[in-house]
C-alpha cells in the first residue's frame, strides 16, 4: 500500500509541472520601507524594499501593479515609489479598502526599526510613526480573504496583540517588545525567496508558513555561525488569538507551542500555522480554460490531505493510509481533468 501511496503522490507532485501556466487568484502586495535612522540603515531598509518588490515580480510571479513600494525617501528608489510617512500609508490602505475584494489576499511588509514605549508599540517612519493600534484601525475596513501582516521589524511583537483577528496572518521578527536590537529577519526572509530554499517541501508553492519559518531558521543559523546571541526571534499568530506561536524549531502542527504576548512567555496546546499554510506567496497557476469549480476541487483535496497528514498521529495507521490513499487518488484524478481542460 505505502508503494502505490508514495506513486501516486509522486504522480500528483510531477503532474503539476506539465500543467500550462497562468495567473493566479489577485493577490496585492504594500510594503512599507521606515525610517532608518543613519544612512546605512536608510539605505539598507530601502534595498530590502526594491529586493522585495524584485522578488515578488521574477520568483513570485506577481504583477508589478499590484505592488505599492513606500520608502523613506523615494529618491533612493531604483522602481517607483512613493514615501513611506503617515498620510501616504493612510491613503495607499484607504485605496486598498476599496481595491481588494473578498476573494483577494492581501499582504503587507513592514521592513524597519520599532520601539514599544509607554505601552505603544511603533513602526518609525518619516514624521509621525506608525502604531500598532493605528495599523489595526487602518485595516478594518479592508475585507480581503486574509490579510498577512510581515512586521520586519525591531519590537515588533506588540503588533500581533493589536492585529489579530480570525483571517489573519501576523509575522513578527521579535518575540517580546525587549528585543530592540536591529532585526535581520527580511534579509533571510528575502534570502529563503530568491535562492527558493523557502520552498521547503518542493511543491512548487511557497506559503507564508514556509517562508516565515525558513527566515527565521536562516536568521537563527546567522546568529550561531558568527558566535553571537541571537536578539531577535521570529513569531506568528494565525488563529487569532492575539498571541504567537515561536517559529524557531518548525512549528509542528502536532507538539505543544511555544506562546508569547508583549510581555508573558507560556506553554499550550493550541498552535498557529494552520492558516498561514493555506497563505501562498507562489501558487499554483492553470490554464484560464481551466474551469474554477474543478481548481477549487483540486485545492480542497490538497487541504484534507494536508489535514490528514496533522492528525496521523492520534490515528491508527490503517485508518489512516486507507484514507491518505483515497484522498490521493482522487486529487490524481481531479489533476487529470484539469491537464485536459488546459489542454482543449
Amino acid at each position: 500500500m505505502r508503494r502505490l501511496l508514495t506513486t501516486t503522490a509522486l504522480w500528483v507532485g510531477m503532474a503539476l509541472f506539465f500543467c500550462p501556466r497562468a495567473a493566479a487568484a489577485p493577490s496585492h502586495d504594500i510594503i512599507i520601507c521606515g525610517s532608518g535612522g543613519d544612512k546605512t540603515y536608510q539605505e539598507k531598509f530601502a534595498a530590502w524594499g526594491m529586493r522585495l518588490r524584485k522578488a515578488l515580480v521574477g520568483q513570485l510571479g506577481r504583477s508589478a501593479e499590484g505592488i505599492v513600494l513606500l520608502i523613506e525617501s523615494a529618491d533612493r528608489a531604483t522602481t517607483p515609489a512613493r514615501v513611506s510617512d503617515l498620510e501616504t500609508i493612510r491613503s495607499v490602505l484607504k485605496e486598498a479598502a476599496n481595491k481588494v475584494g473578498p476573494e483577494d489576499d492581501l499582504f503587507i511588509y513592514l521592513v524597519g526599526h520599532g520601539s514599544h514605549w509607554r505601552n505603544v508599540s511603533r513602526f518609525h517612519i518619516p514624521g509621525p510613526d506608525l502604531t500598532a493600534k493605528e495599523l489595526a484601525r487602518l485595516i478594518e475596513p479592508i475585507h480581503a480573504r486574509r490579510l498577512i501582516v510581515i512586521n520586519a521589524a525591531s519590537s515588533s511583537a506588540g503588533f500581533i496583540n493589536a492585529l489579530s483577528r480570525p483571517g489573519r496572518v501576523i509575522c513578527t521578527a521579535t518575540k517580546s517588545v525587549d528585543e530592540k536590537n536591529a532585526a535581520e529577519f527580511m534579509e533571510y526572509f528575502l534570502q529563503g525567496l530568491e535562492d527558493g530554499s523557502a520552498d521547503q517541501n518542493r511543491d512548487e508553492r511557497i506559503c507564508v508558513l514556509e517562508a516565515c519559518r525558513q527566515a527565521s531558521a536562516l536568521t537563527e543559523a546567522s546568529y550561531v555561525g558568527k558566535g553571537l546571541i541571537a536578539t531577535e526571534h521570529a513569531l506568528l499568530d494565525d488563529n487569532g488569538d492575539g498571541q504567537g506561536t515561536r517559529l524557531a524549531g518548525g512549528l509542528p502542527s502536532d507538539a505543544p507551542s511555544e506562546k508569547s504576548t508583549t510581555t508573558t512567555v507560556a506553554t499550550t496546546d493550541l498552535g498557529d500555522g494552520a492558516l498561514a499554510a493555506q497563505c501562498f506567496l507562489r501558487d499554483f497557476m492553470f490554464s484560464p480554460a481551466v474551469p474554477r469549480d474543478l481548481v477549487e476541487r483540486y485545492r480542497s483535496l490538497l487541504n484534507r490531505i494536508d489535514e490528514l497528514k496533522r492528525k496521523k498521529s492520534a490515528m491508527e495507521s490503517g485508518a489512516y493510509y486507507t484514507a491518505l490513499e483515497t484522498l490521493l487518488i482522487e486529487a490524481a484524478r481531479a489533476h487529470r481533468e484539469i491537464r485536459r481542460a488546459g489542454s482543449r
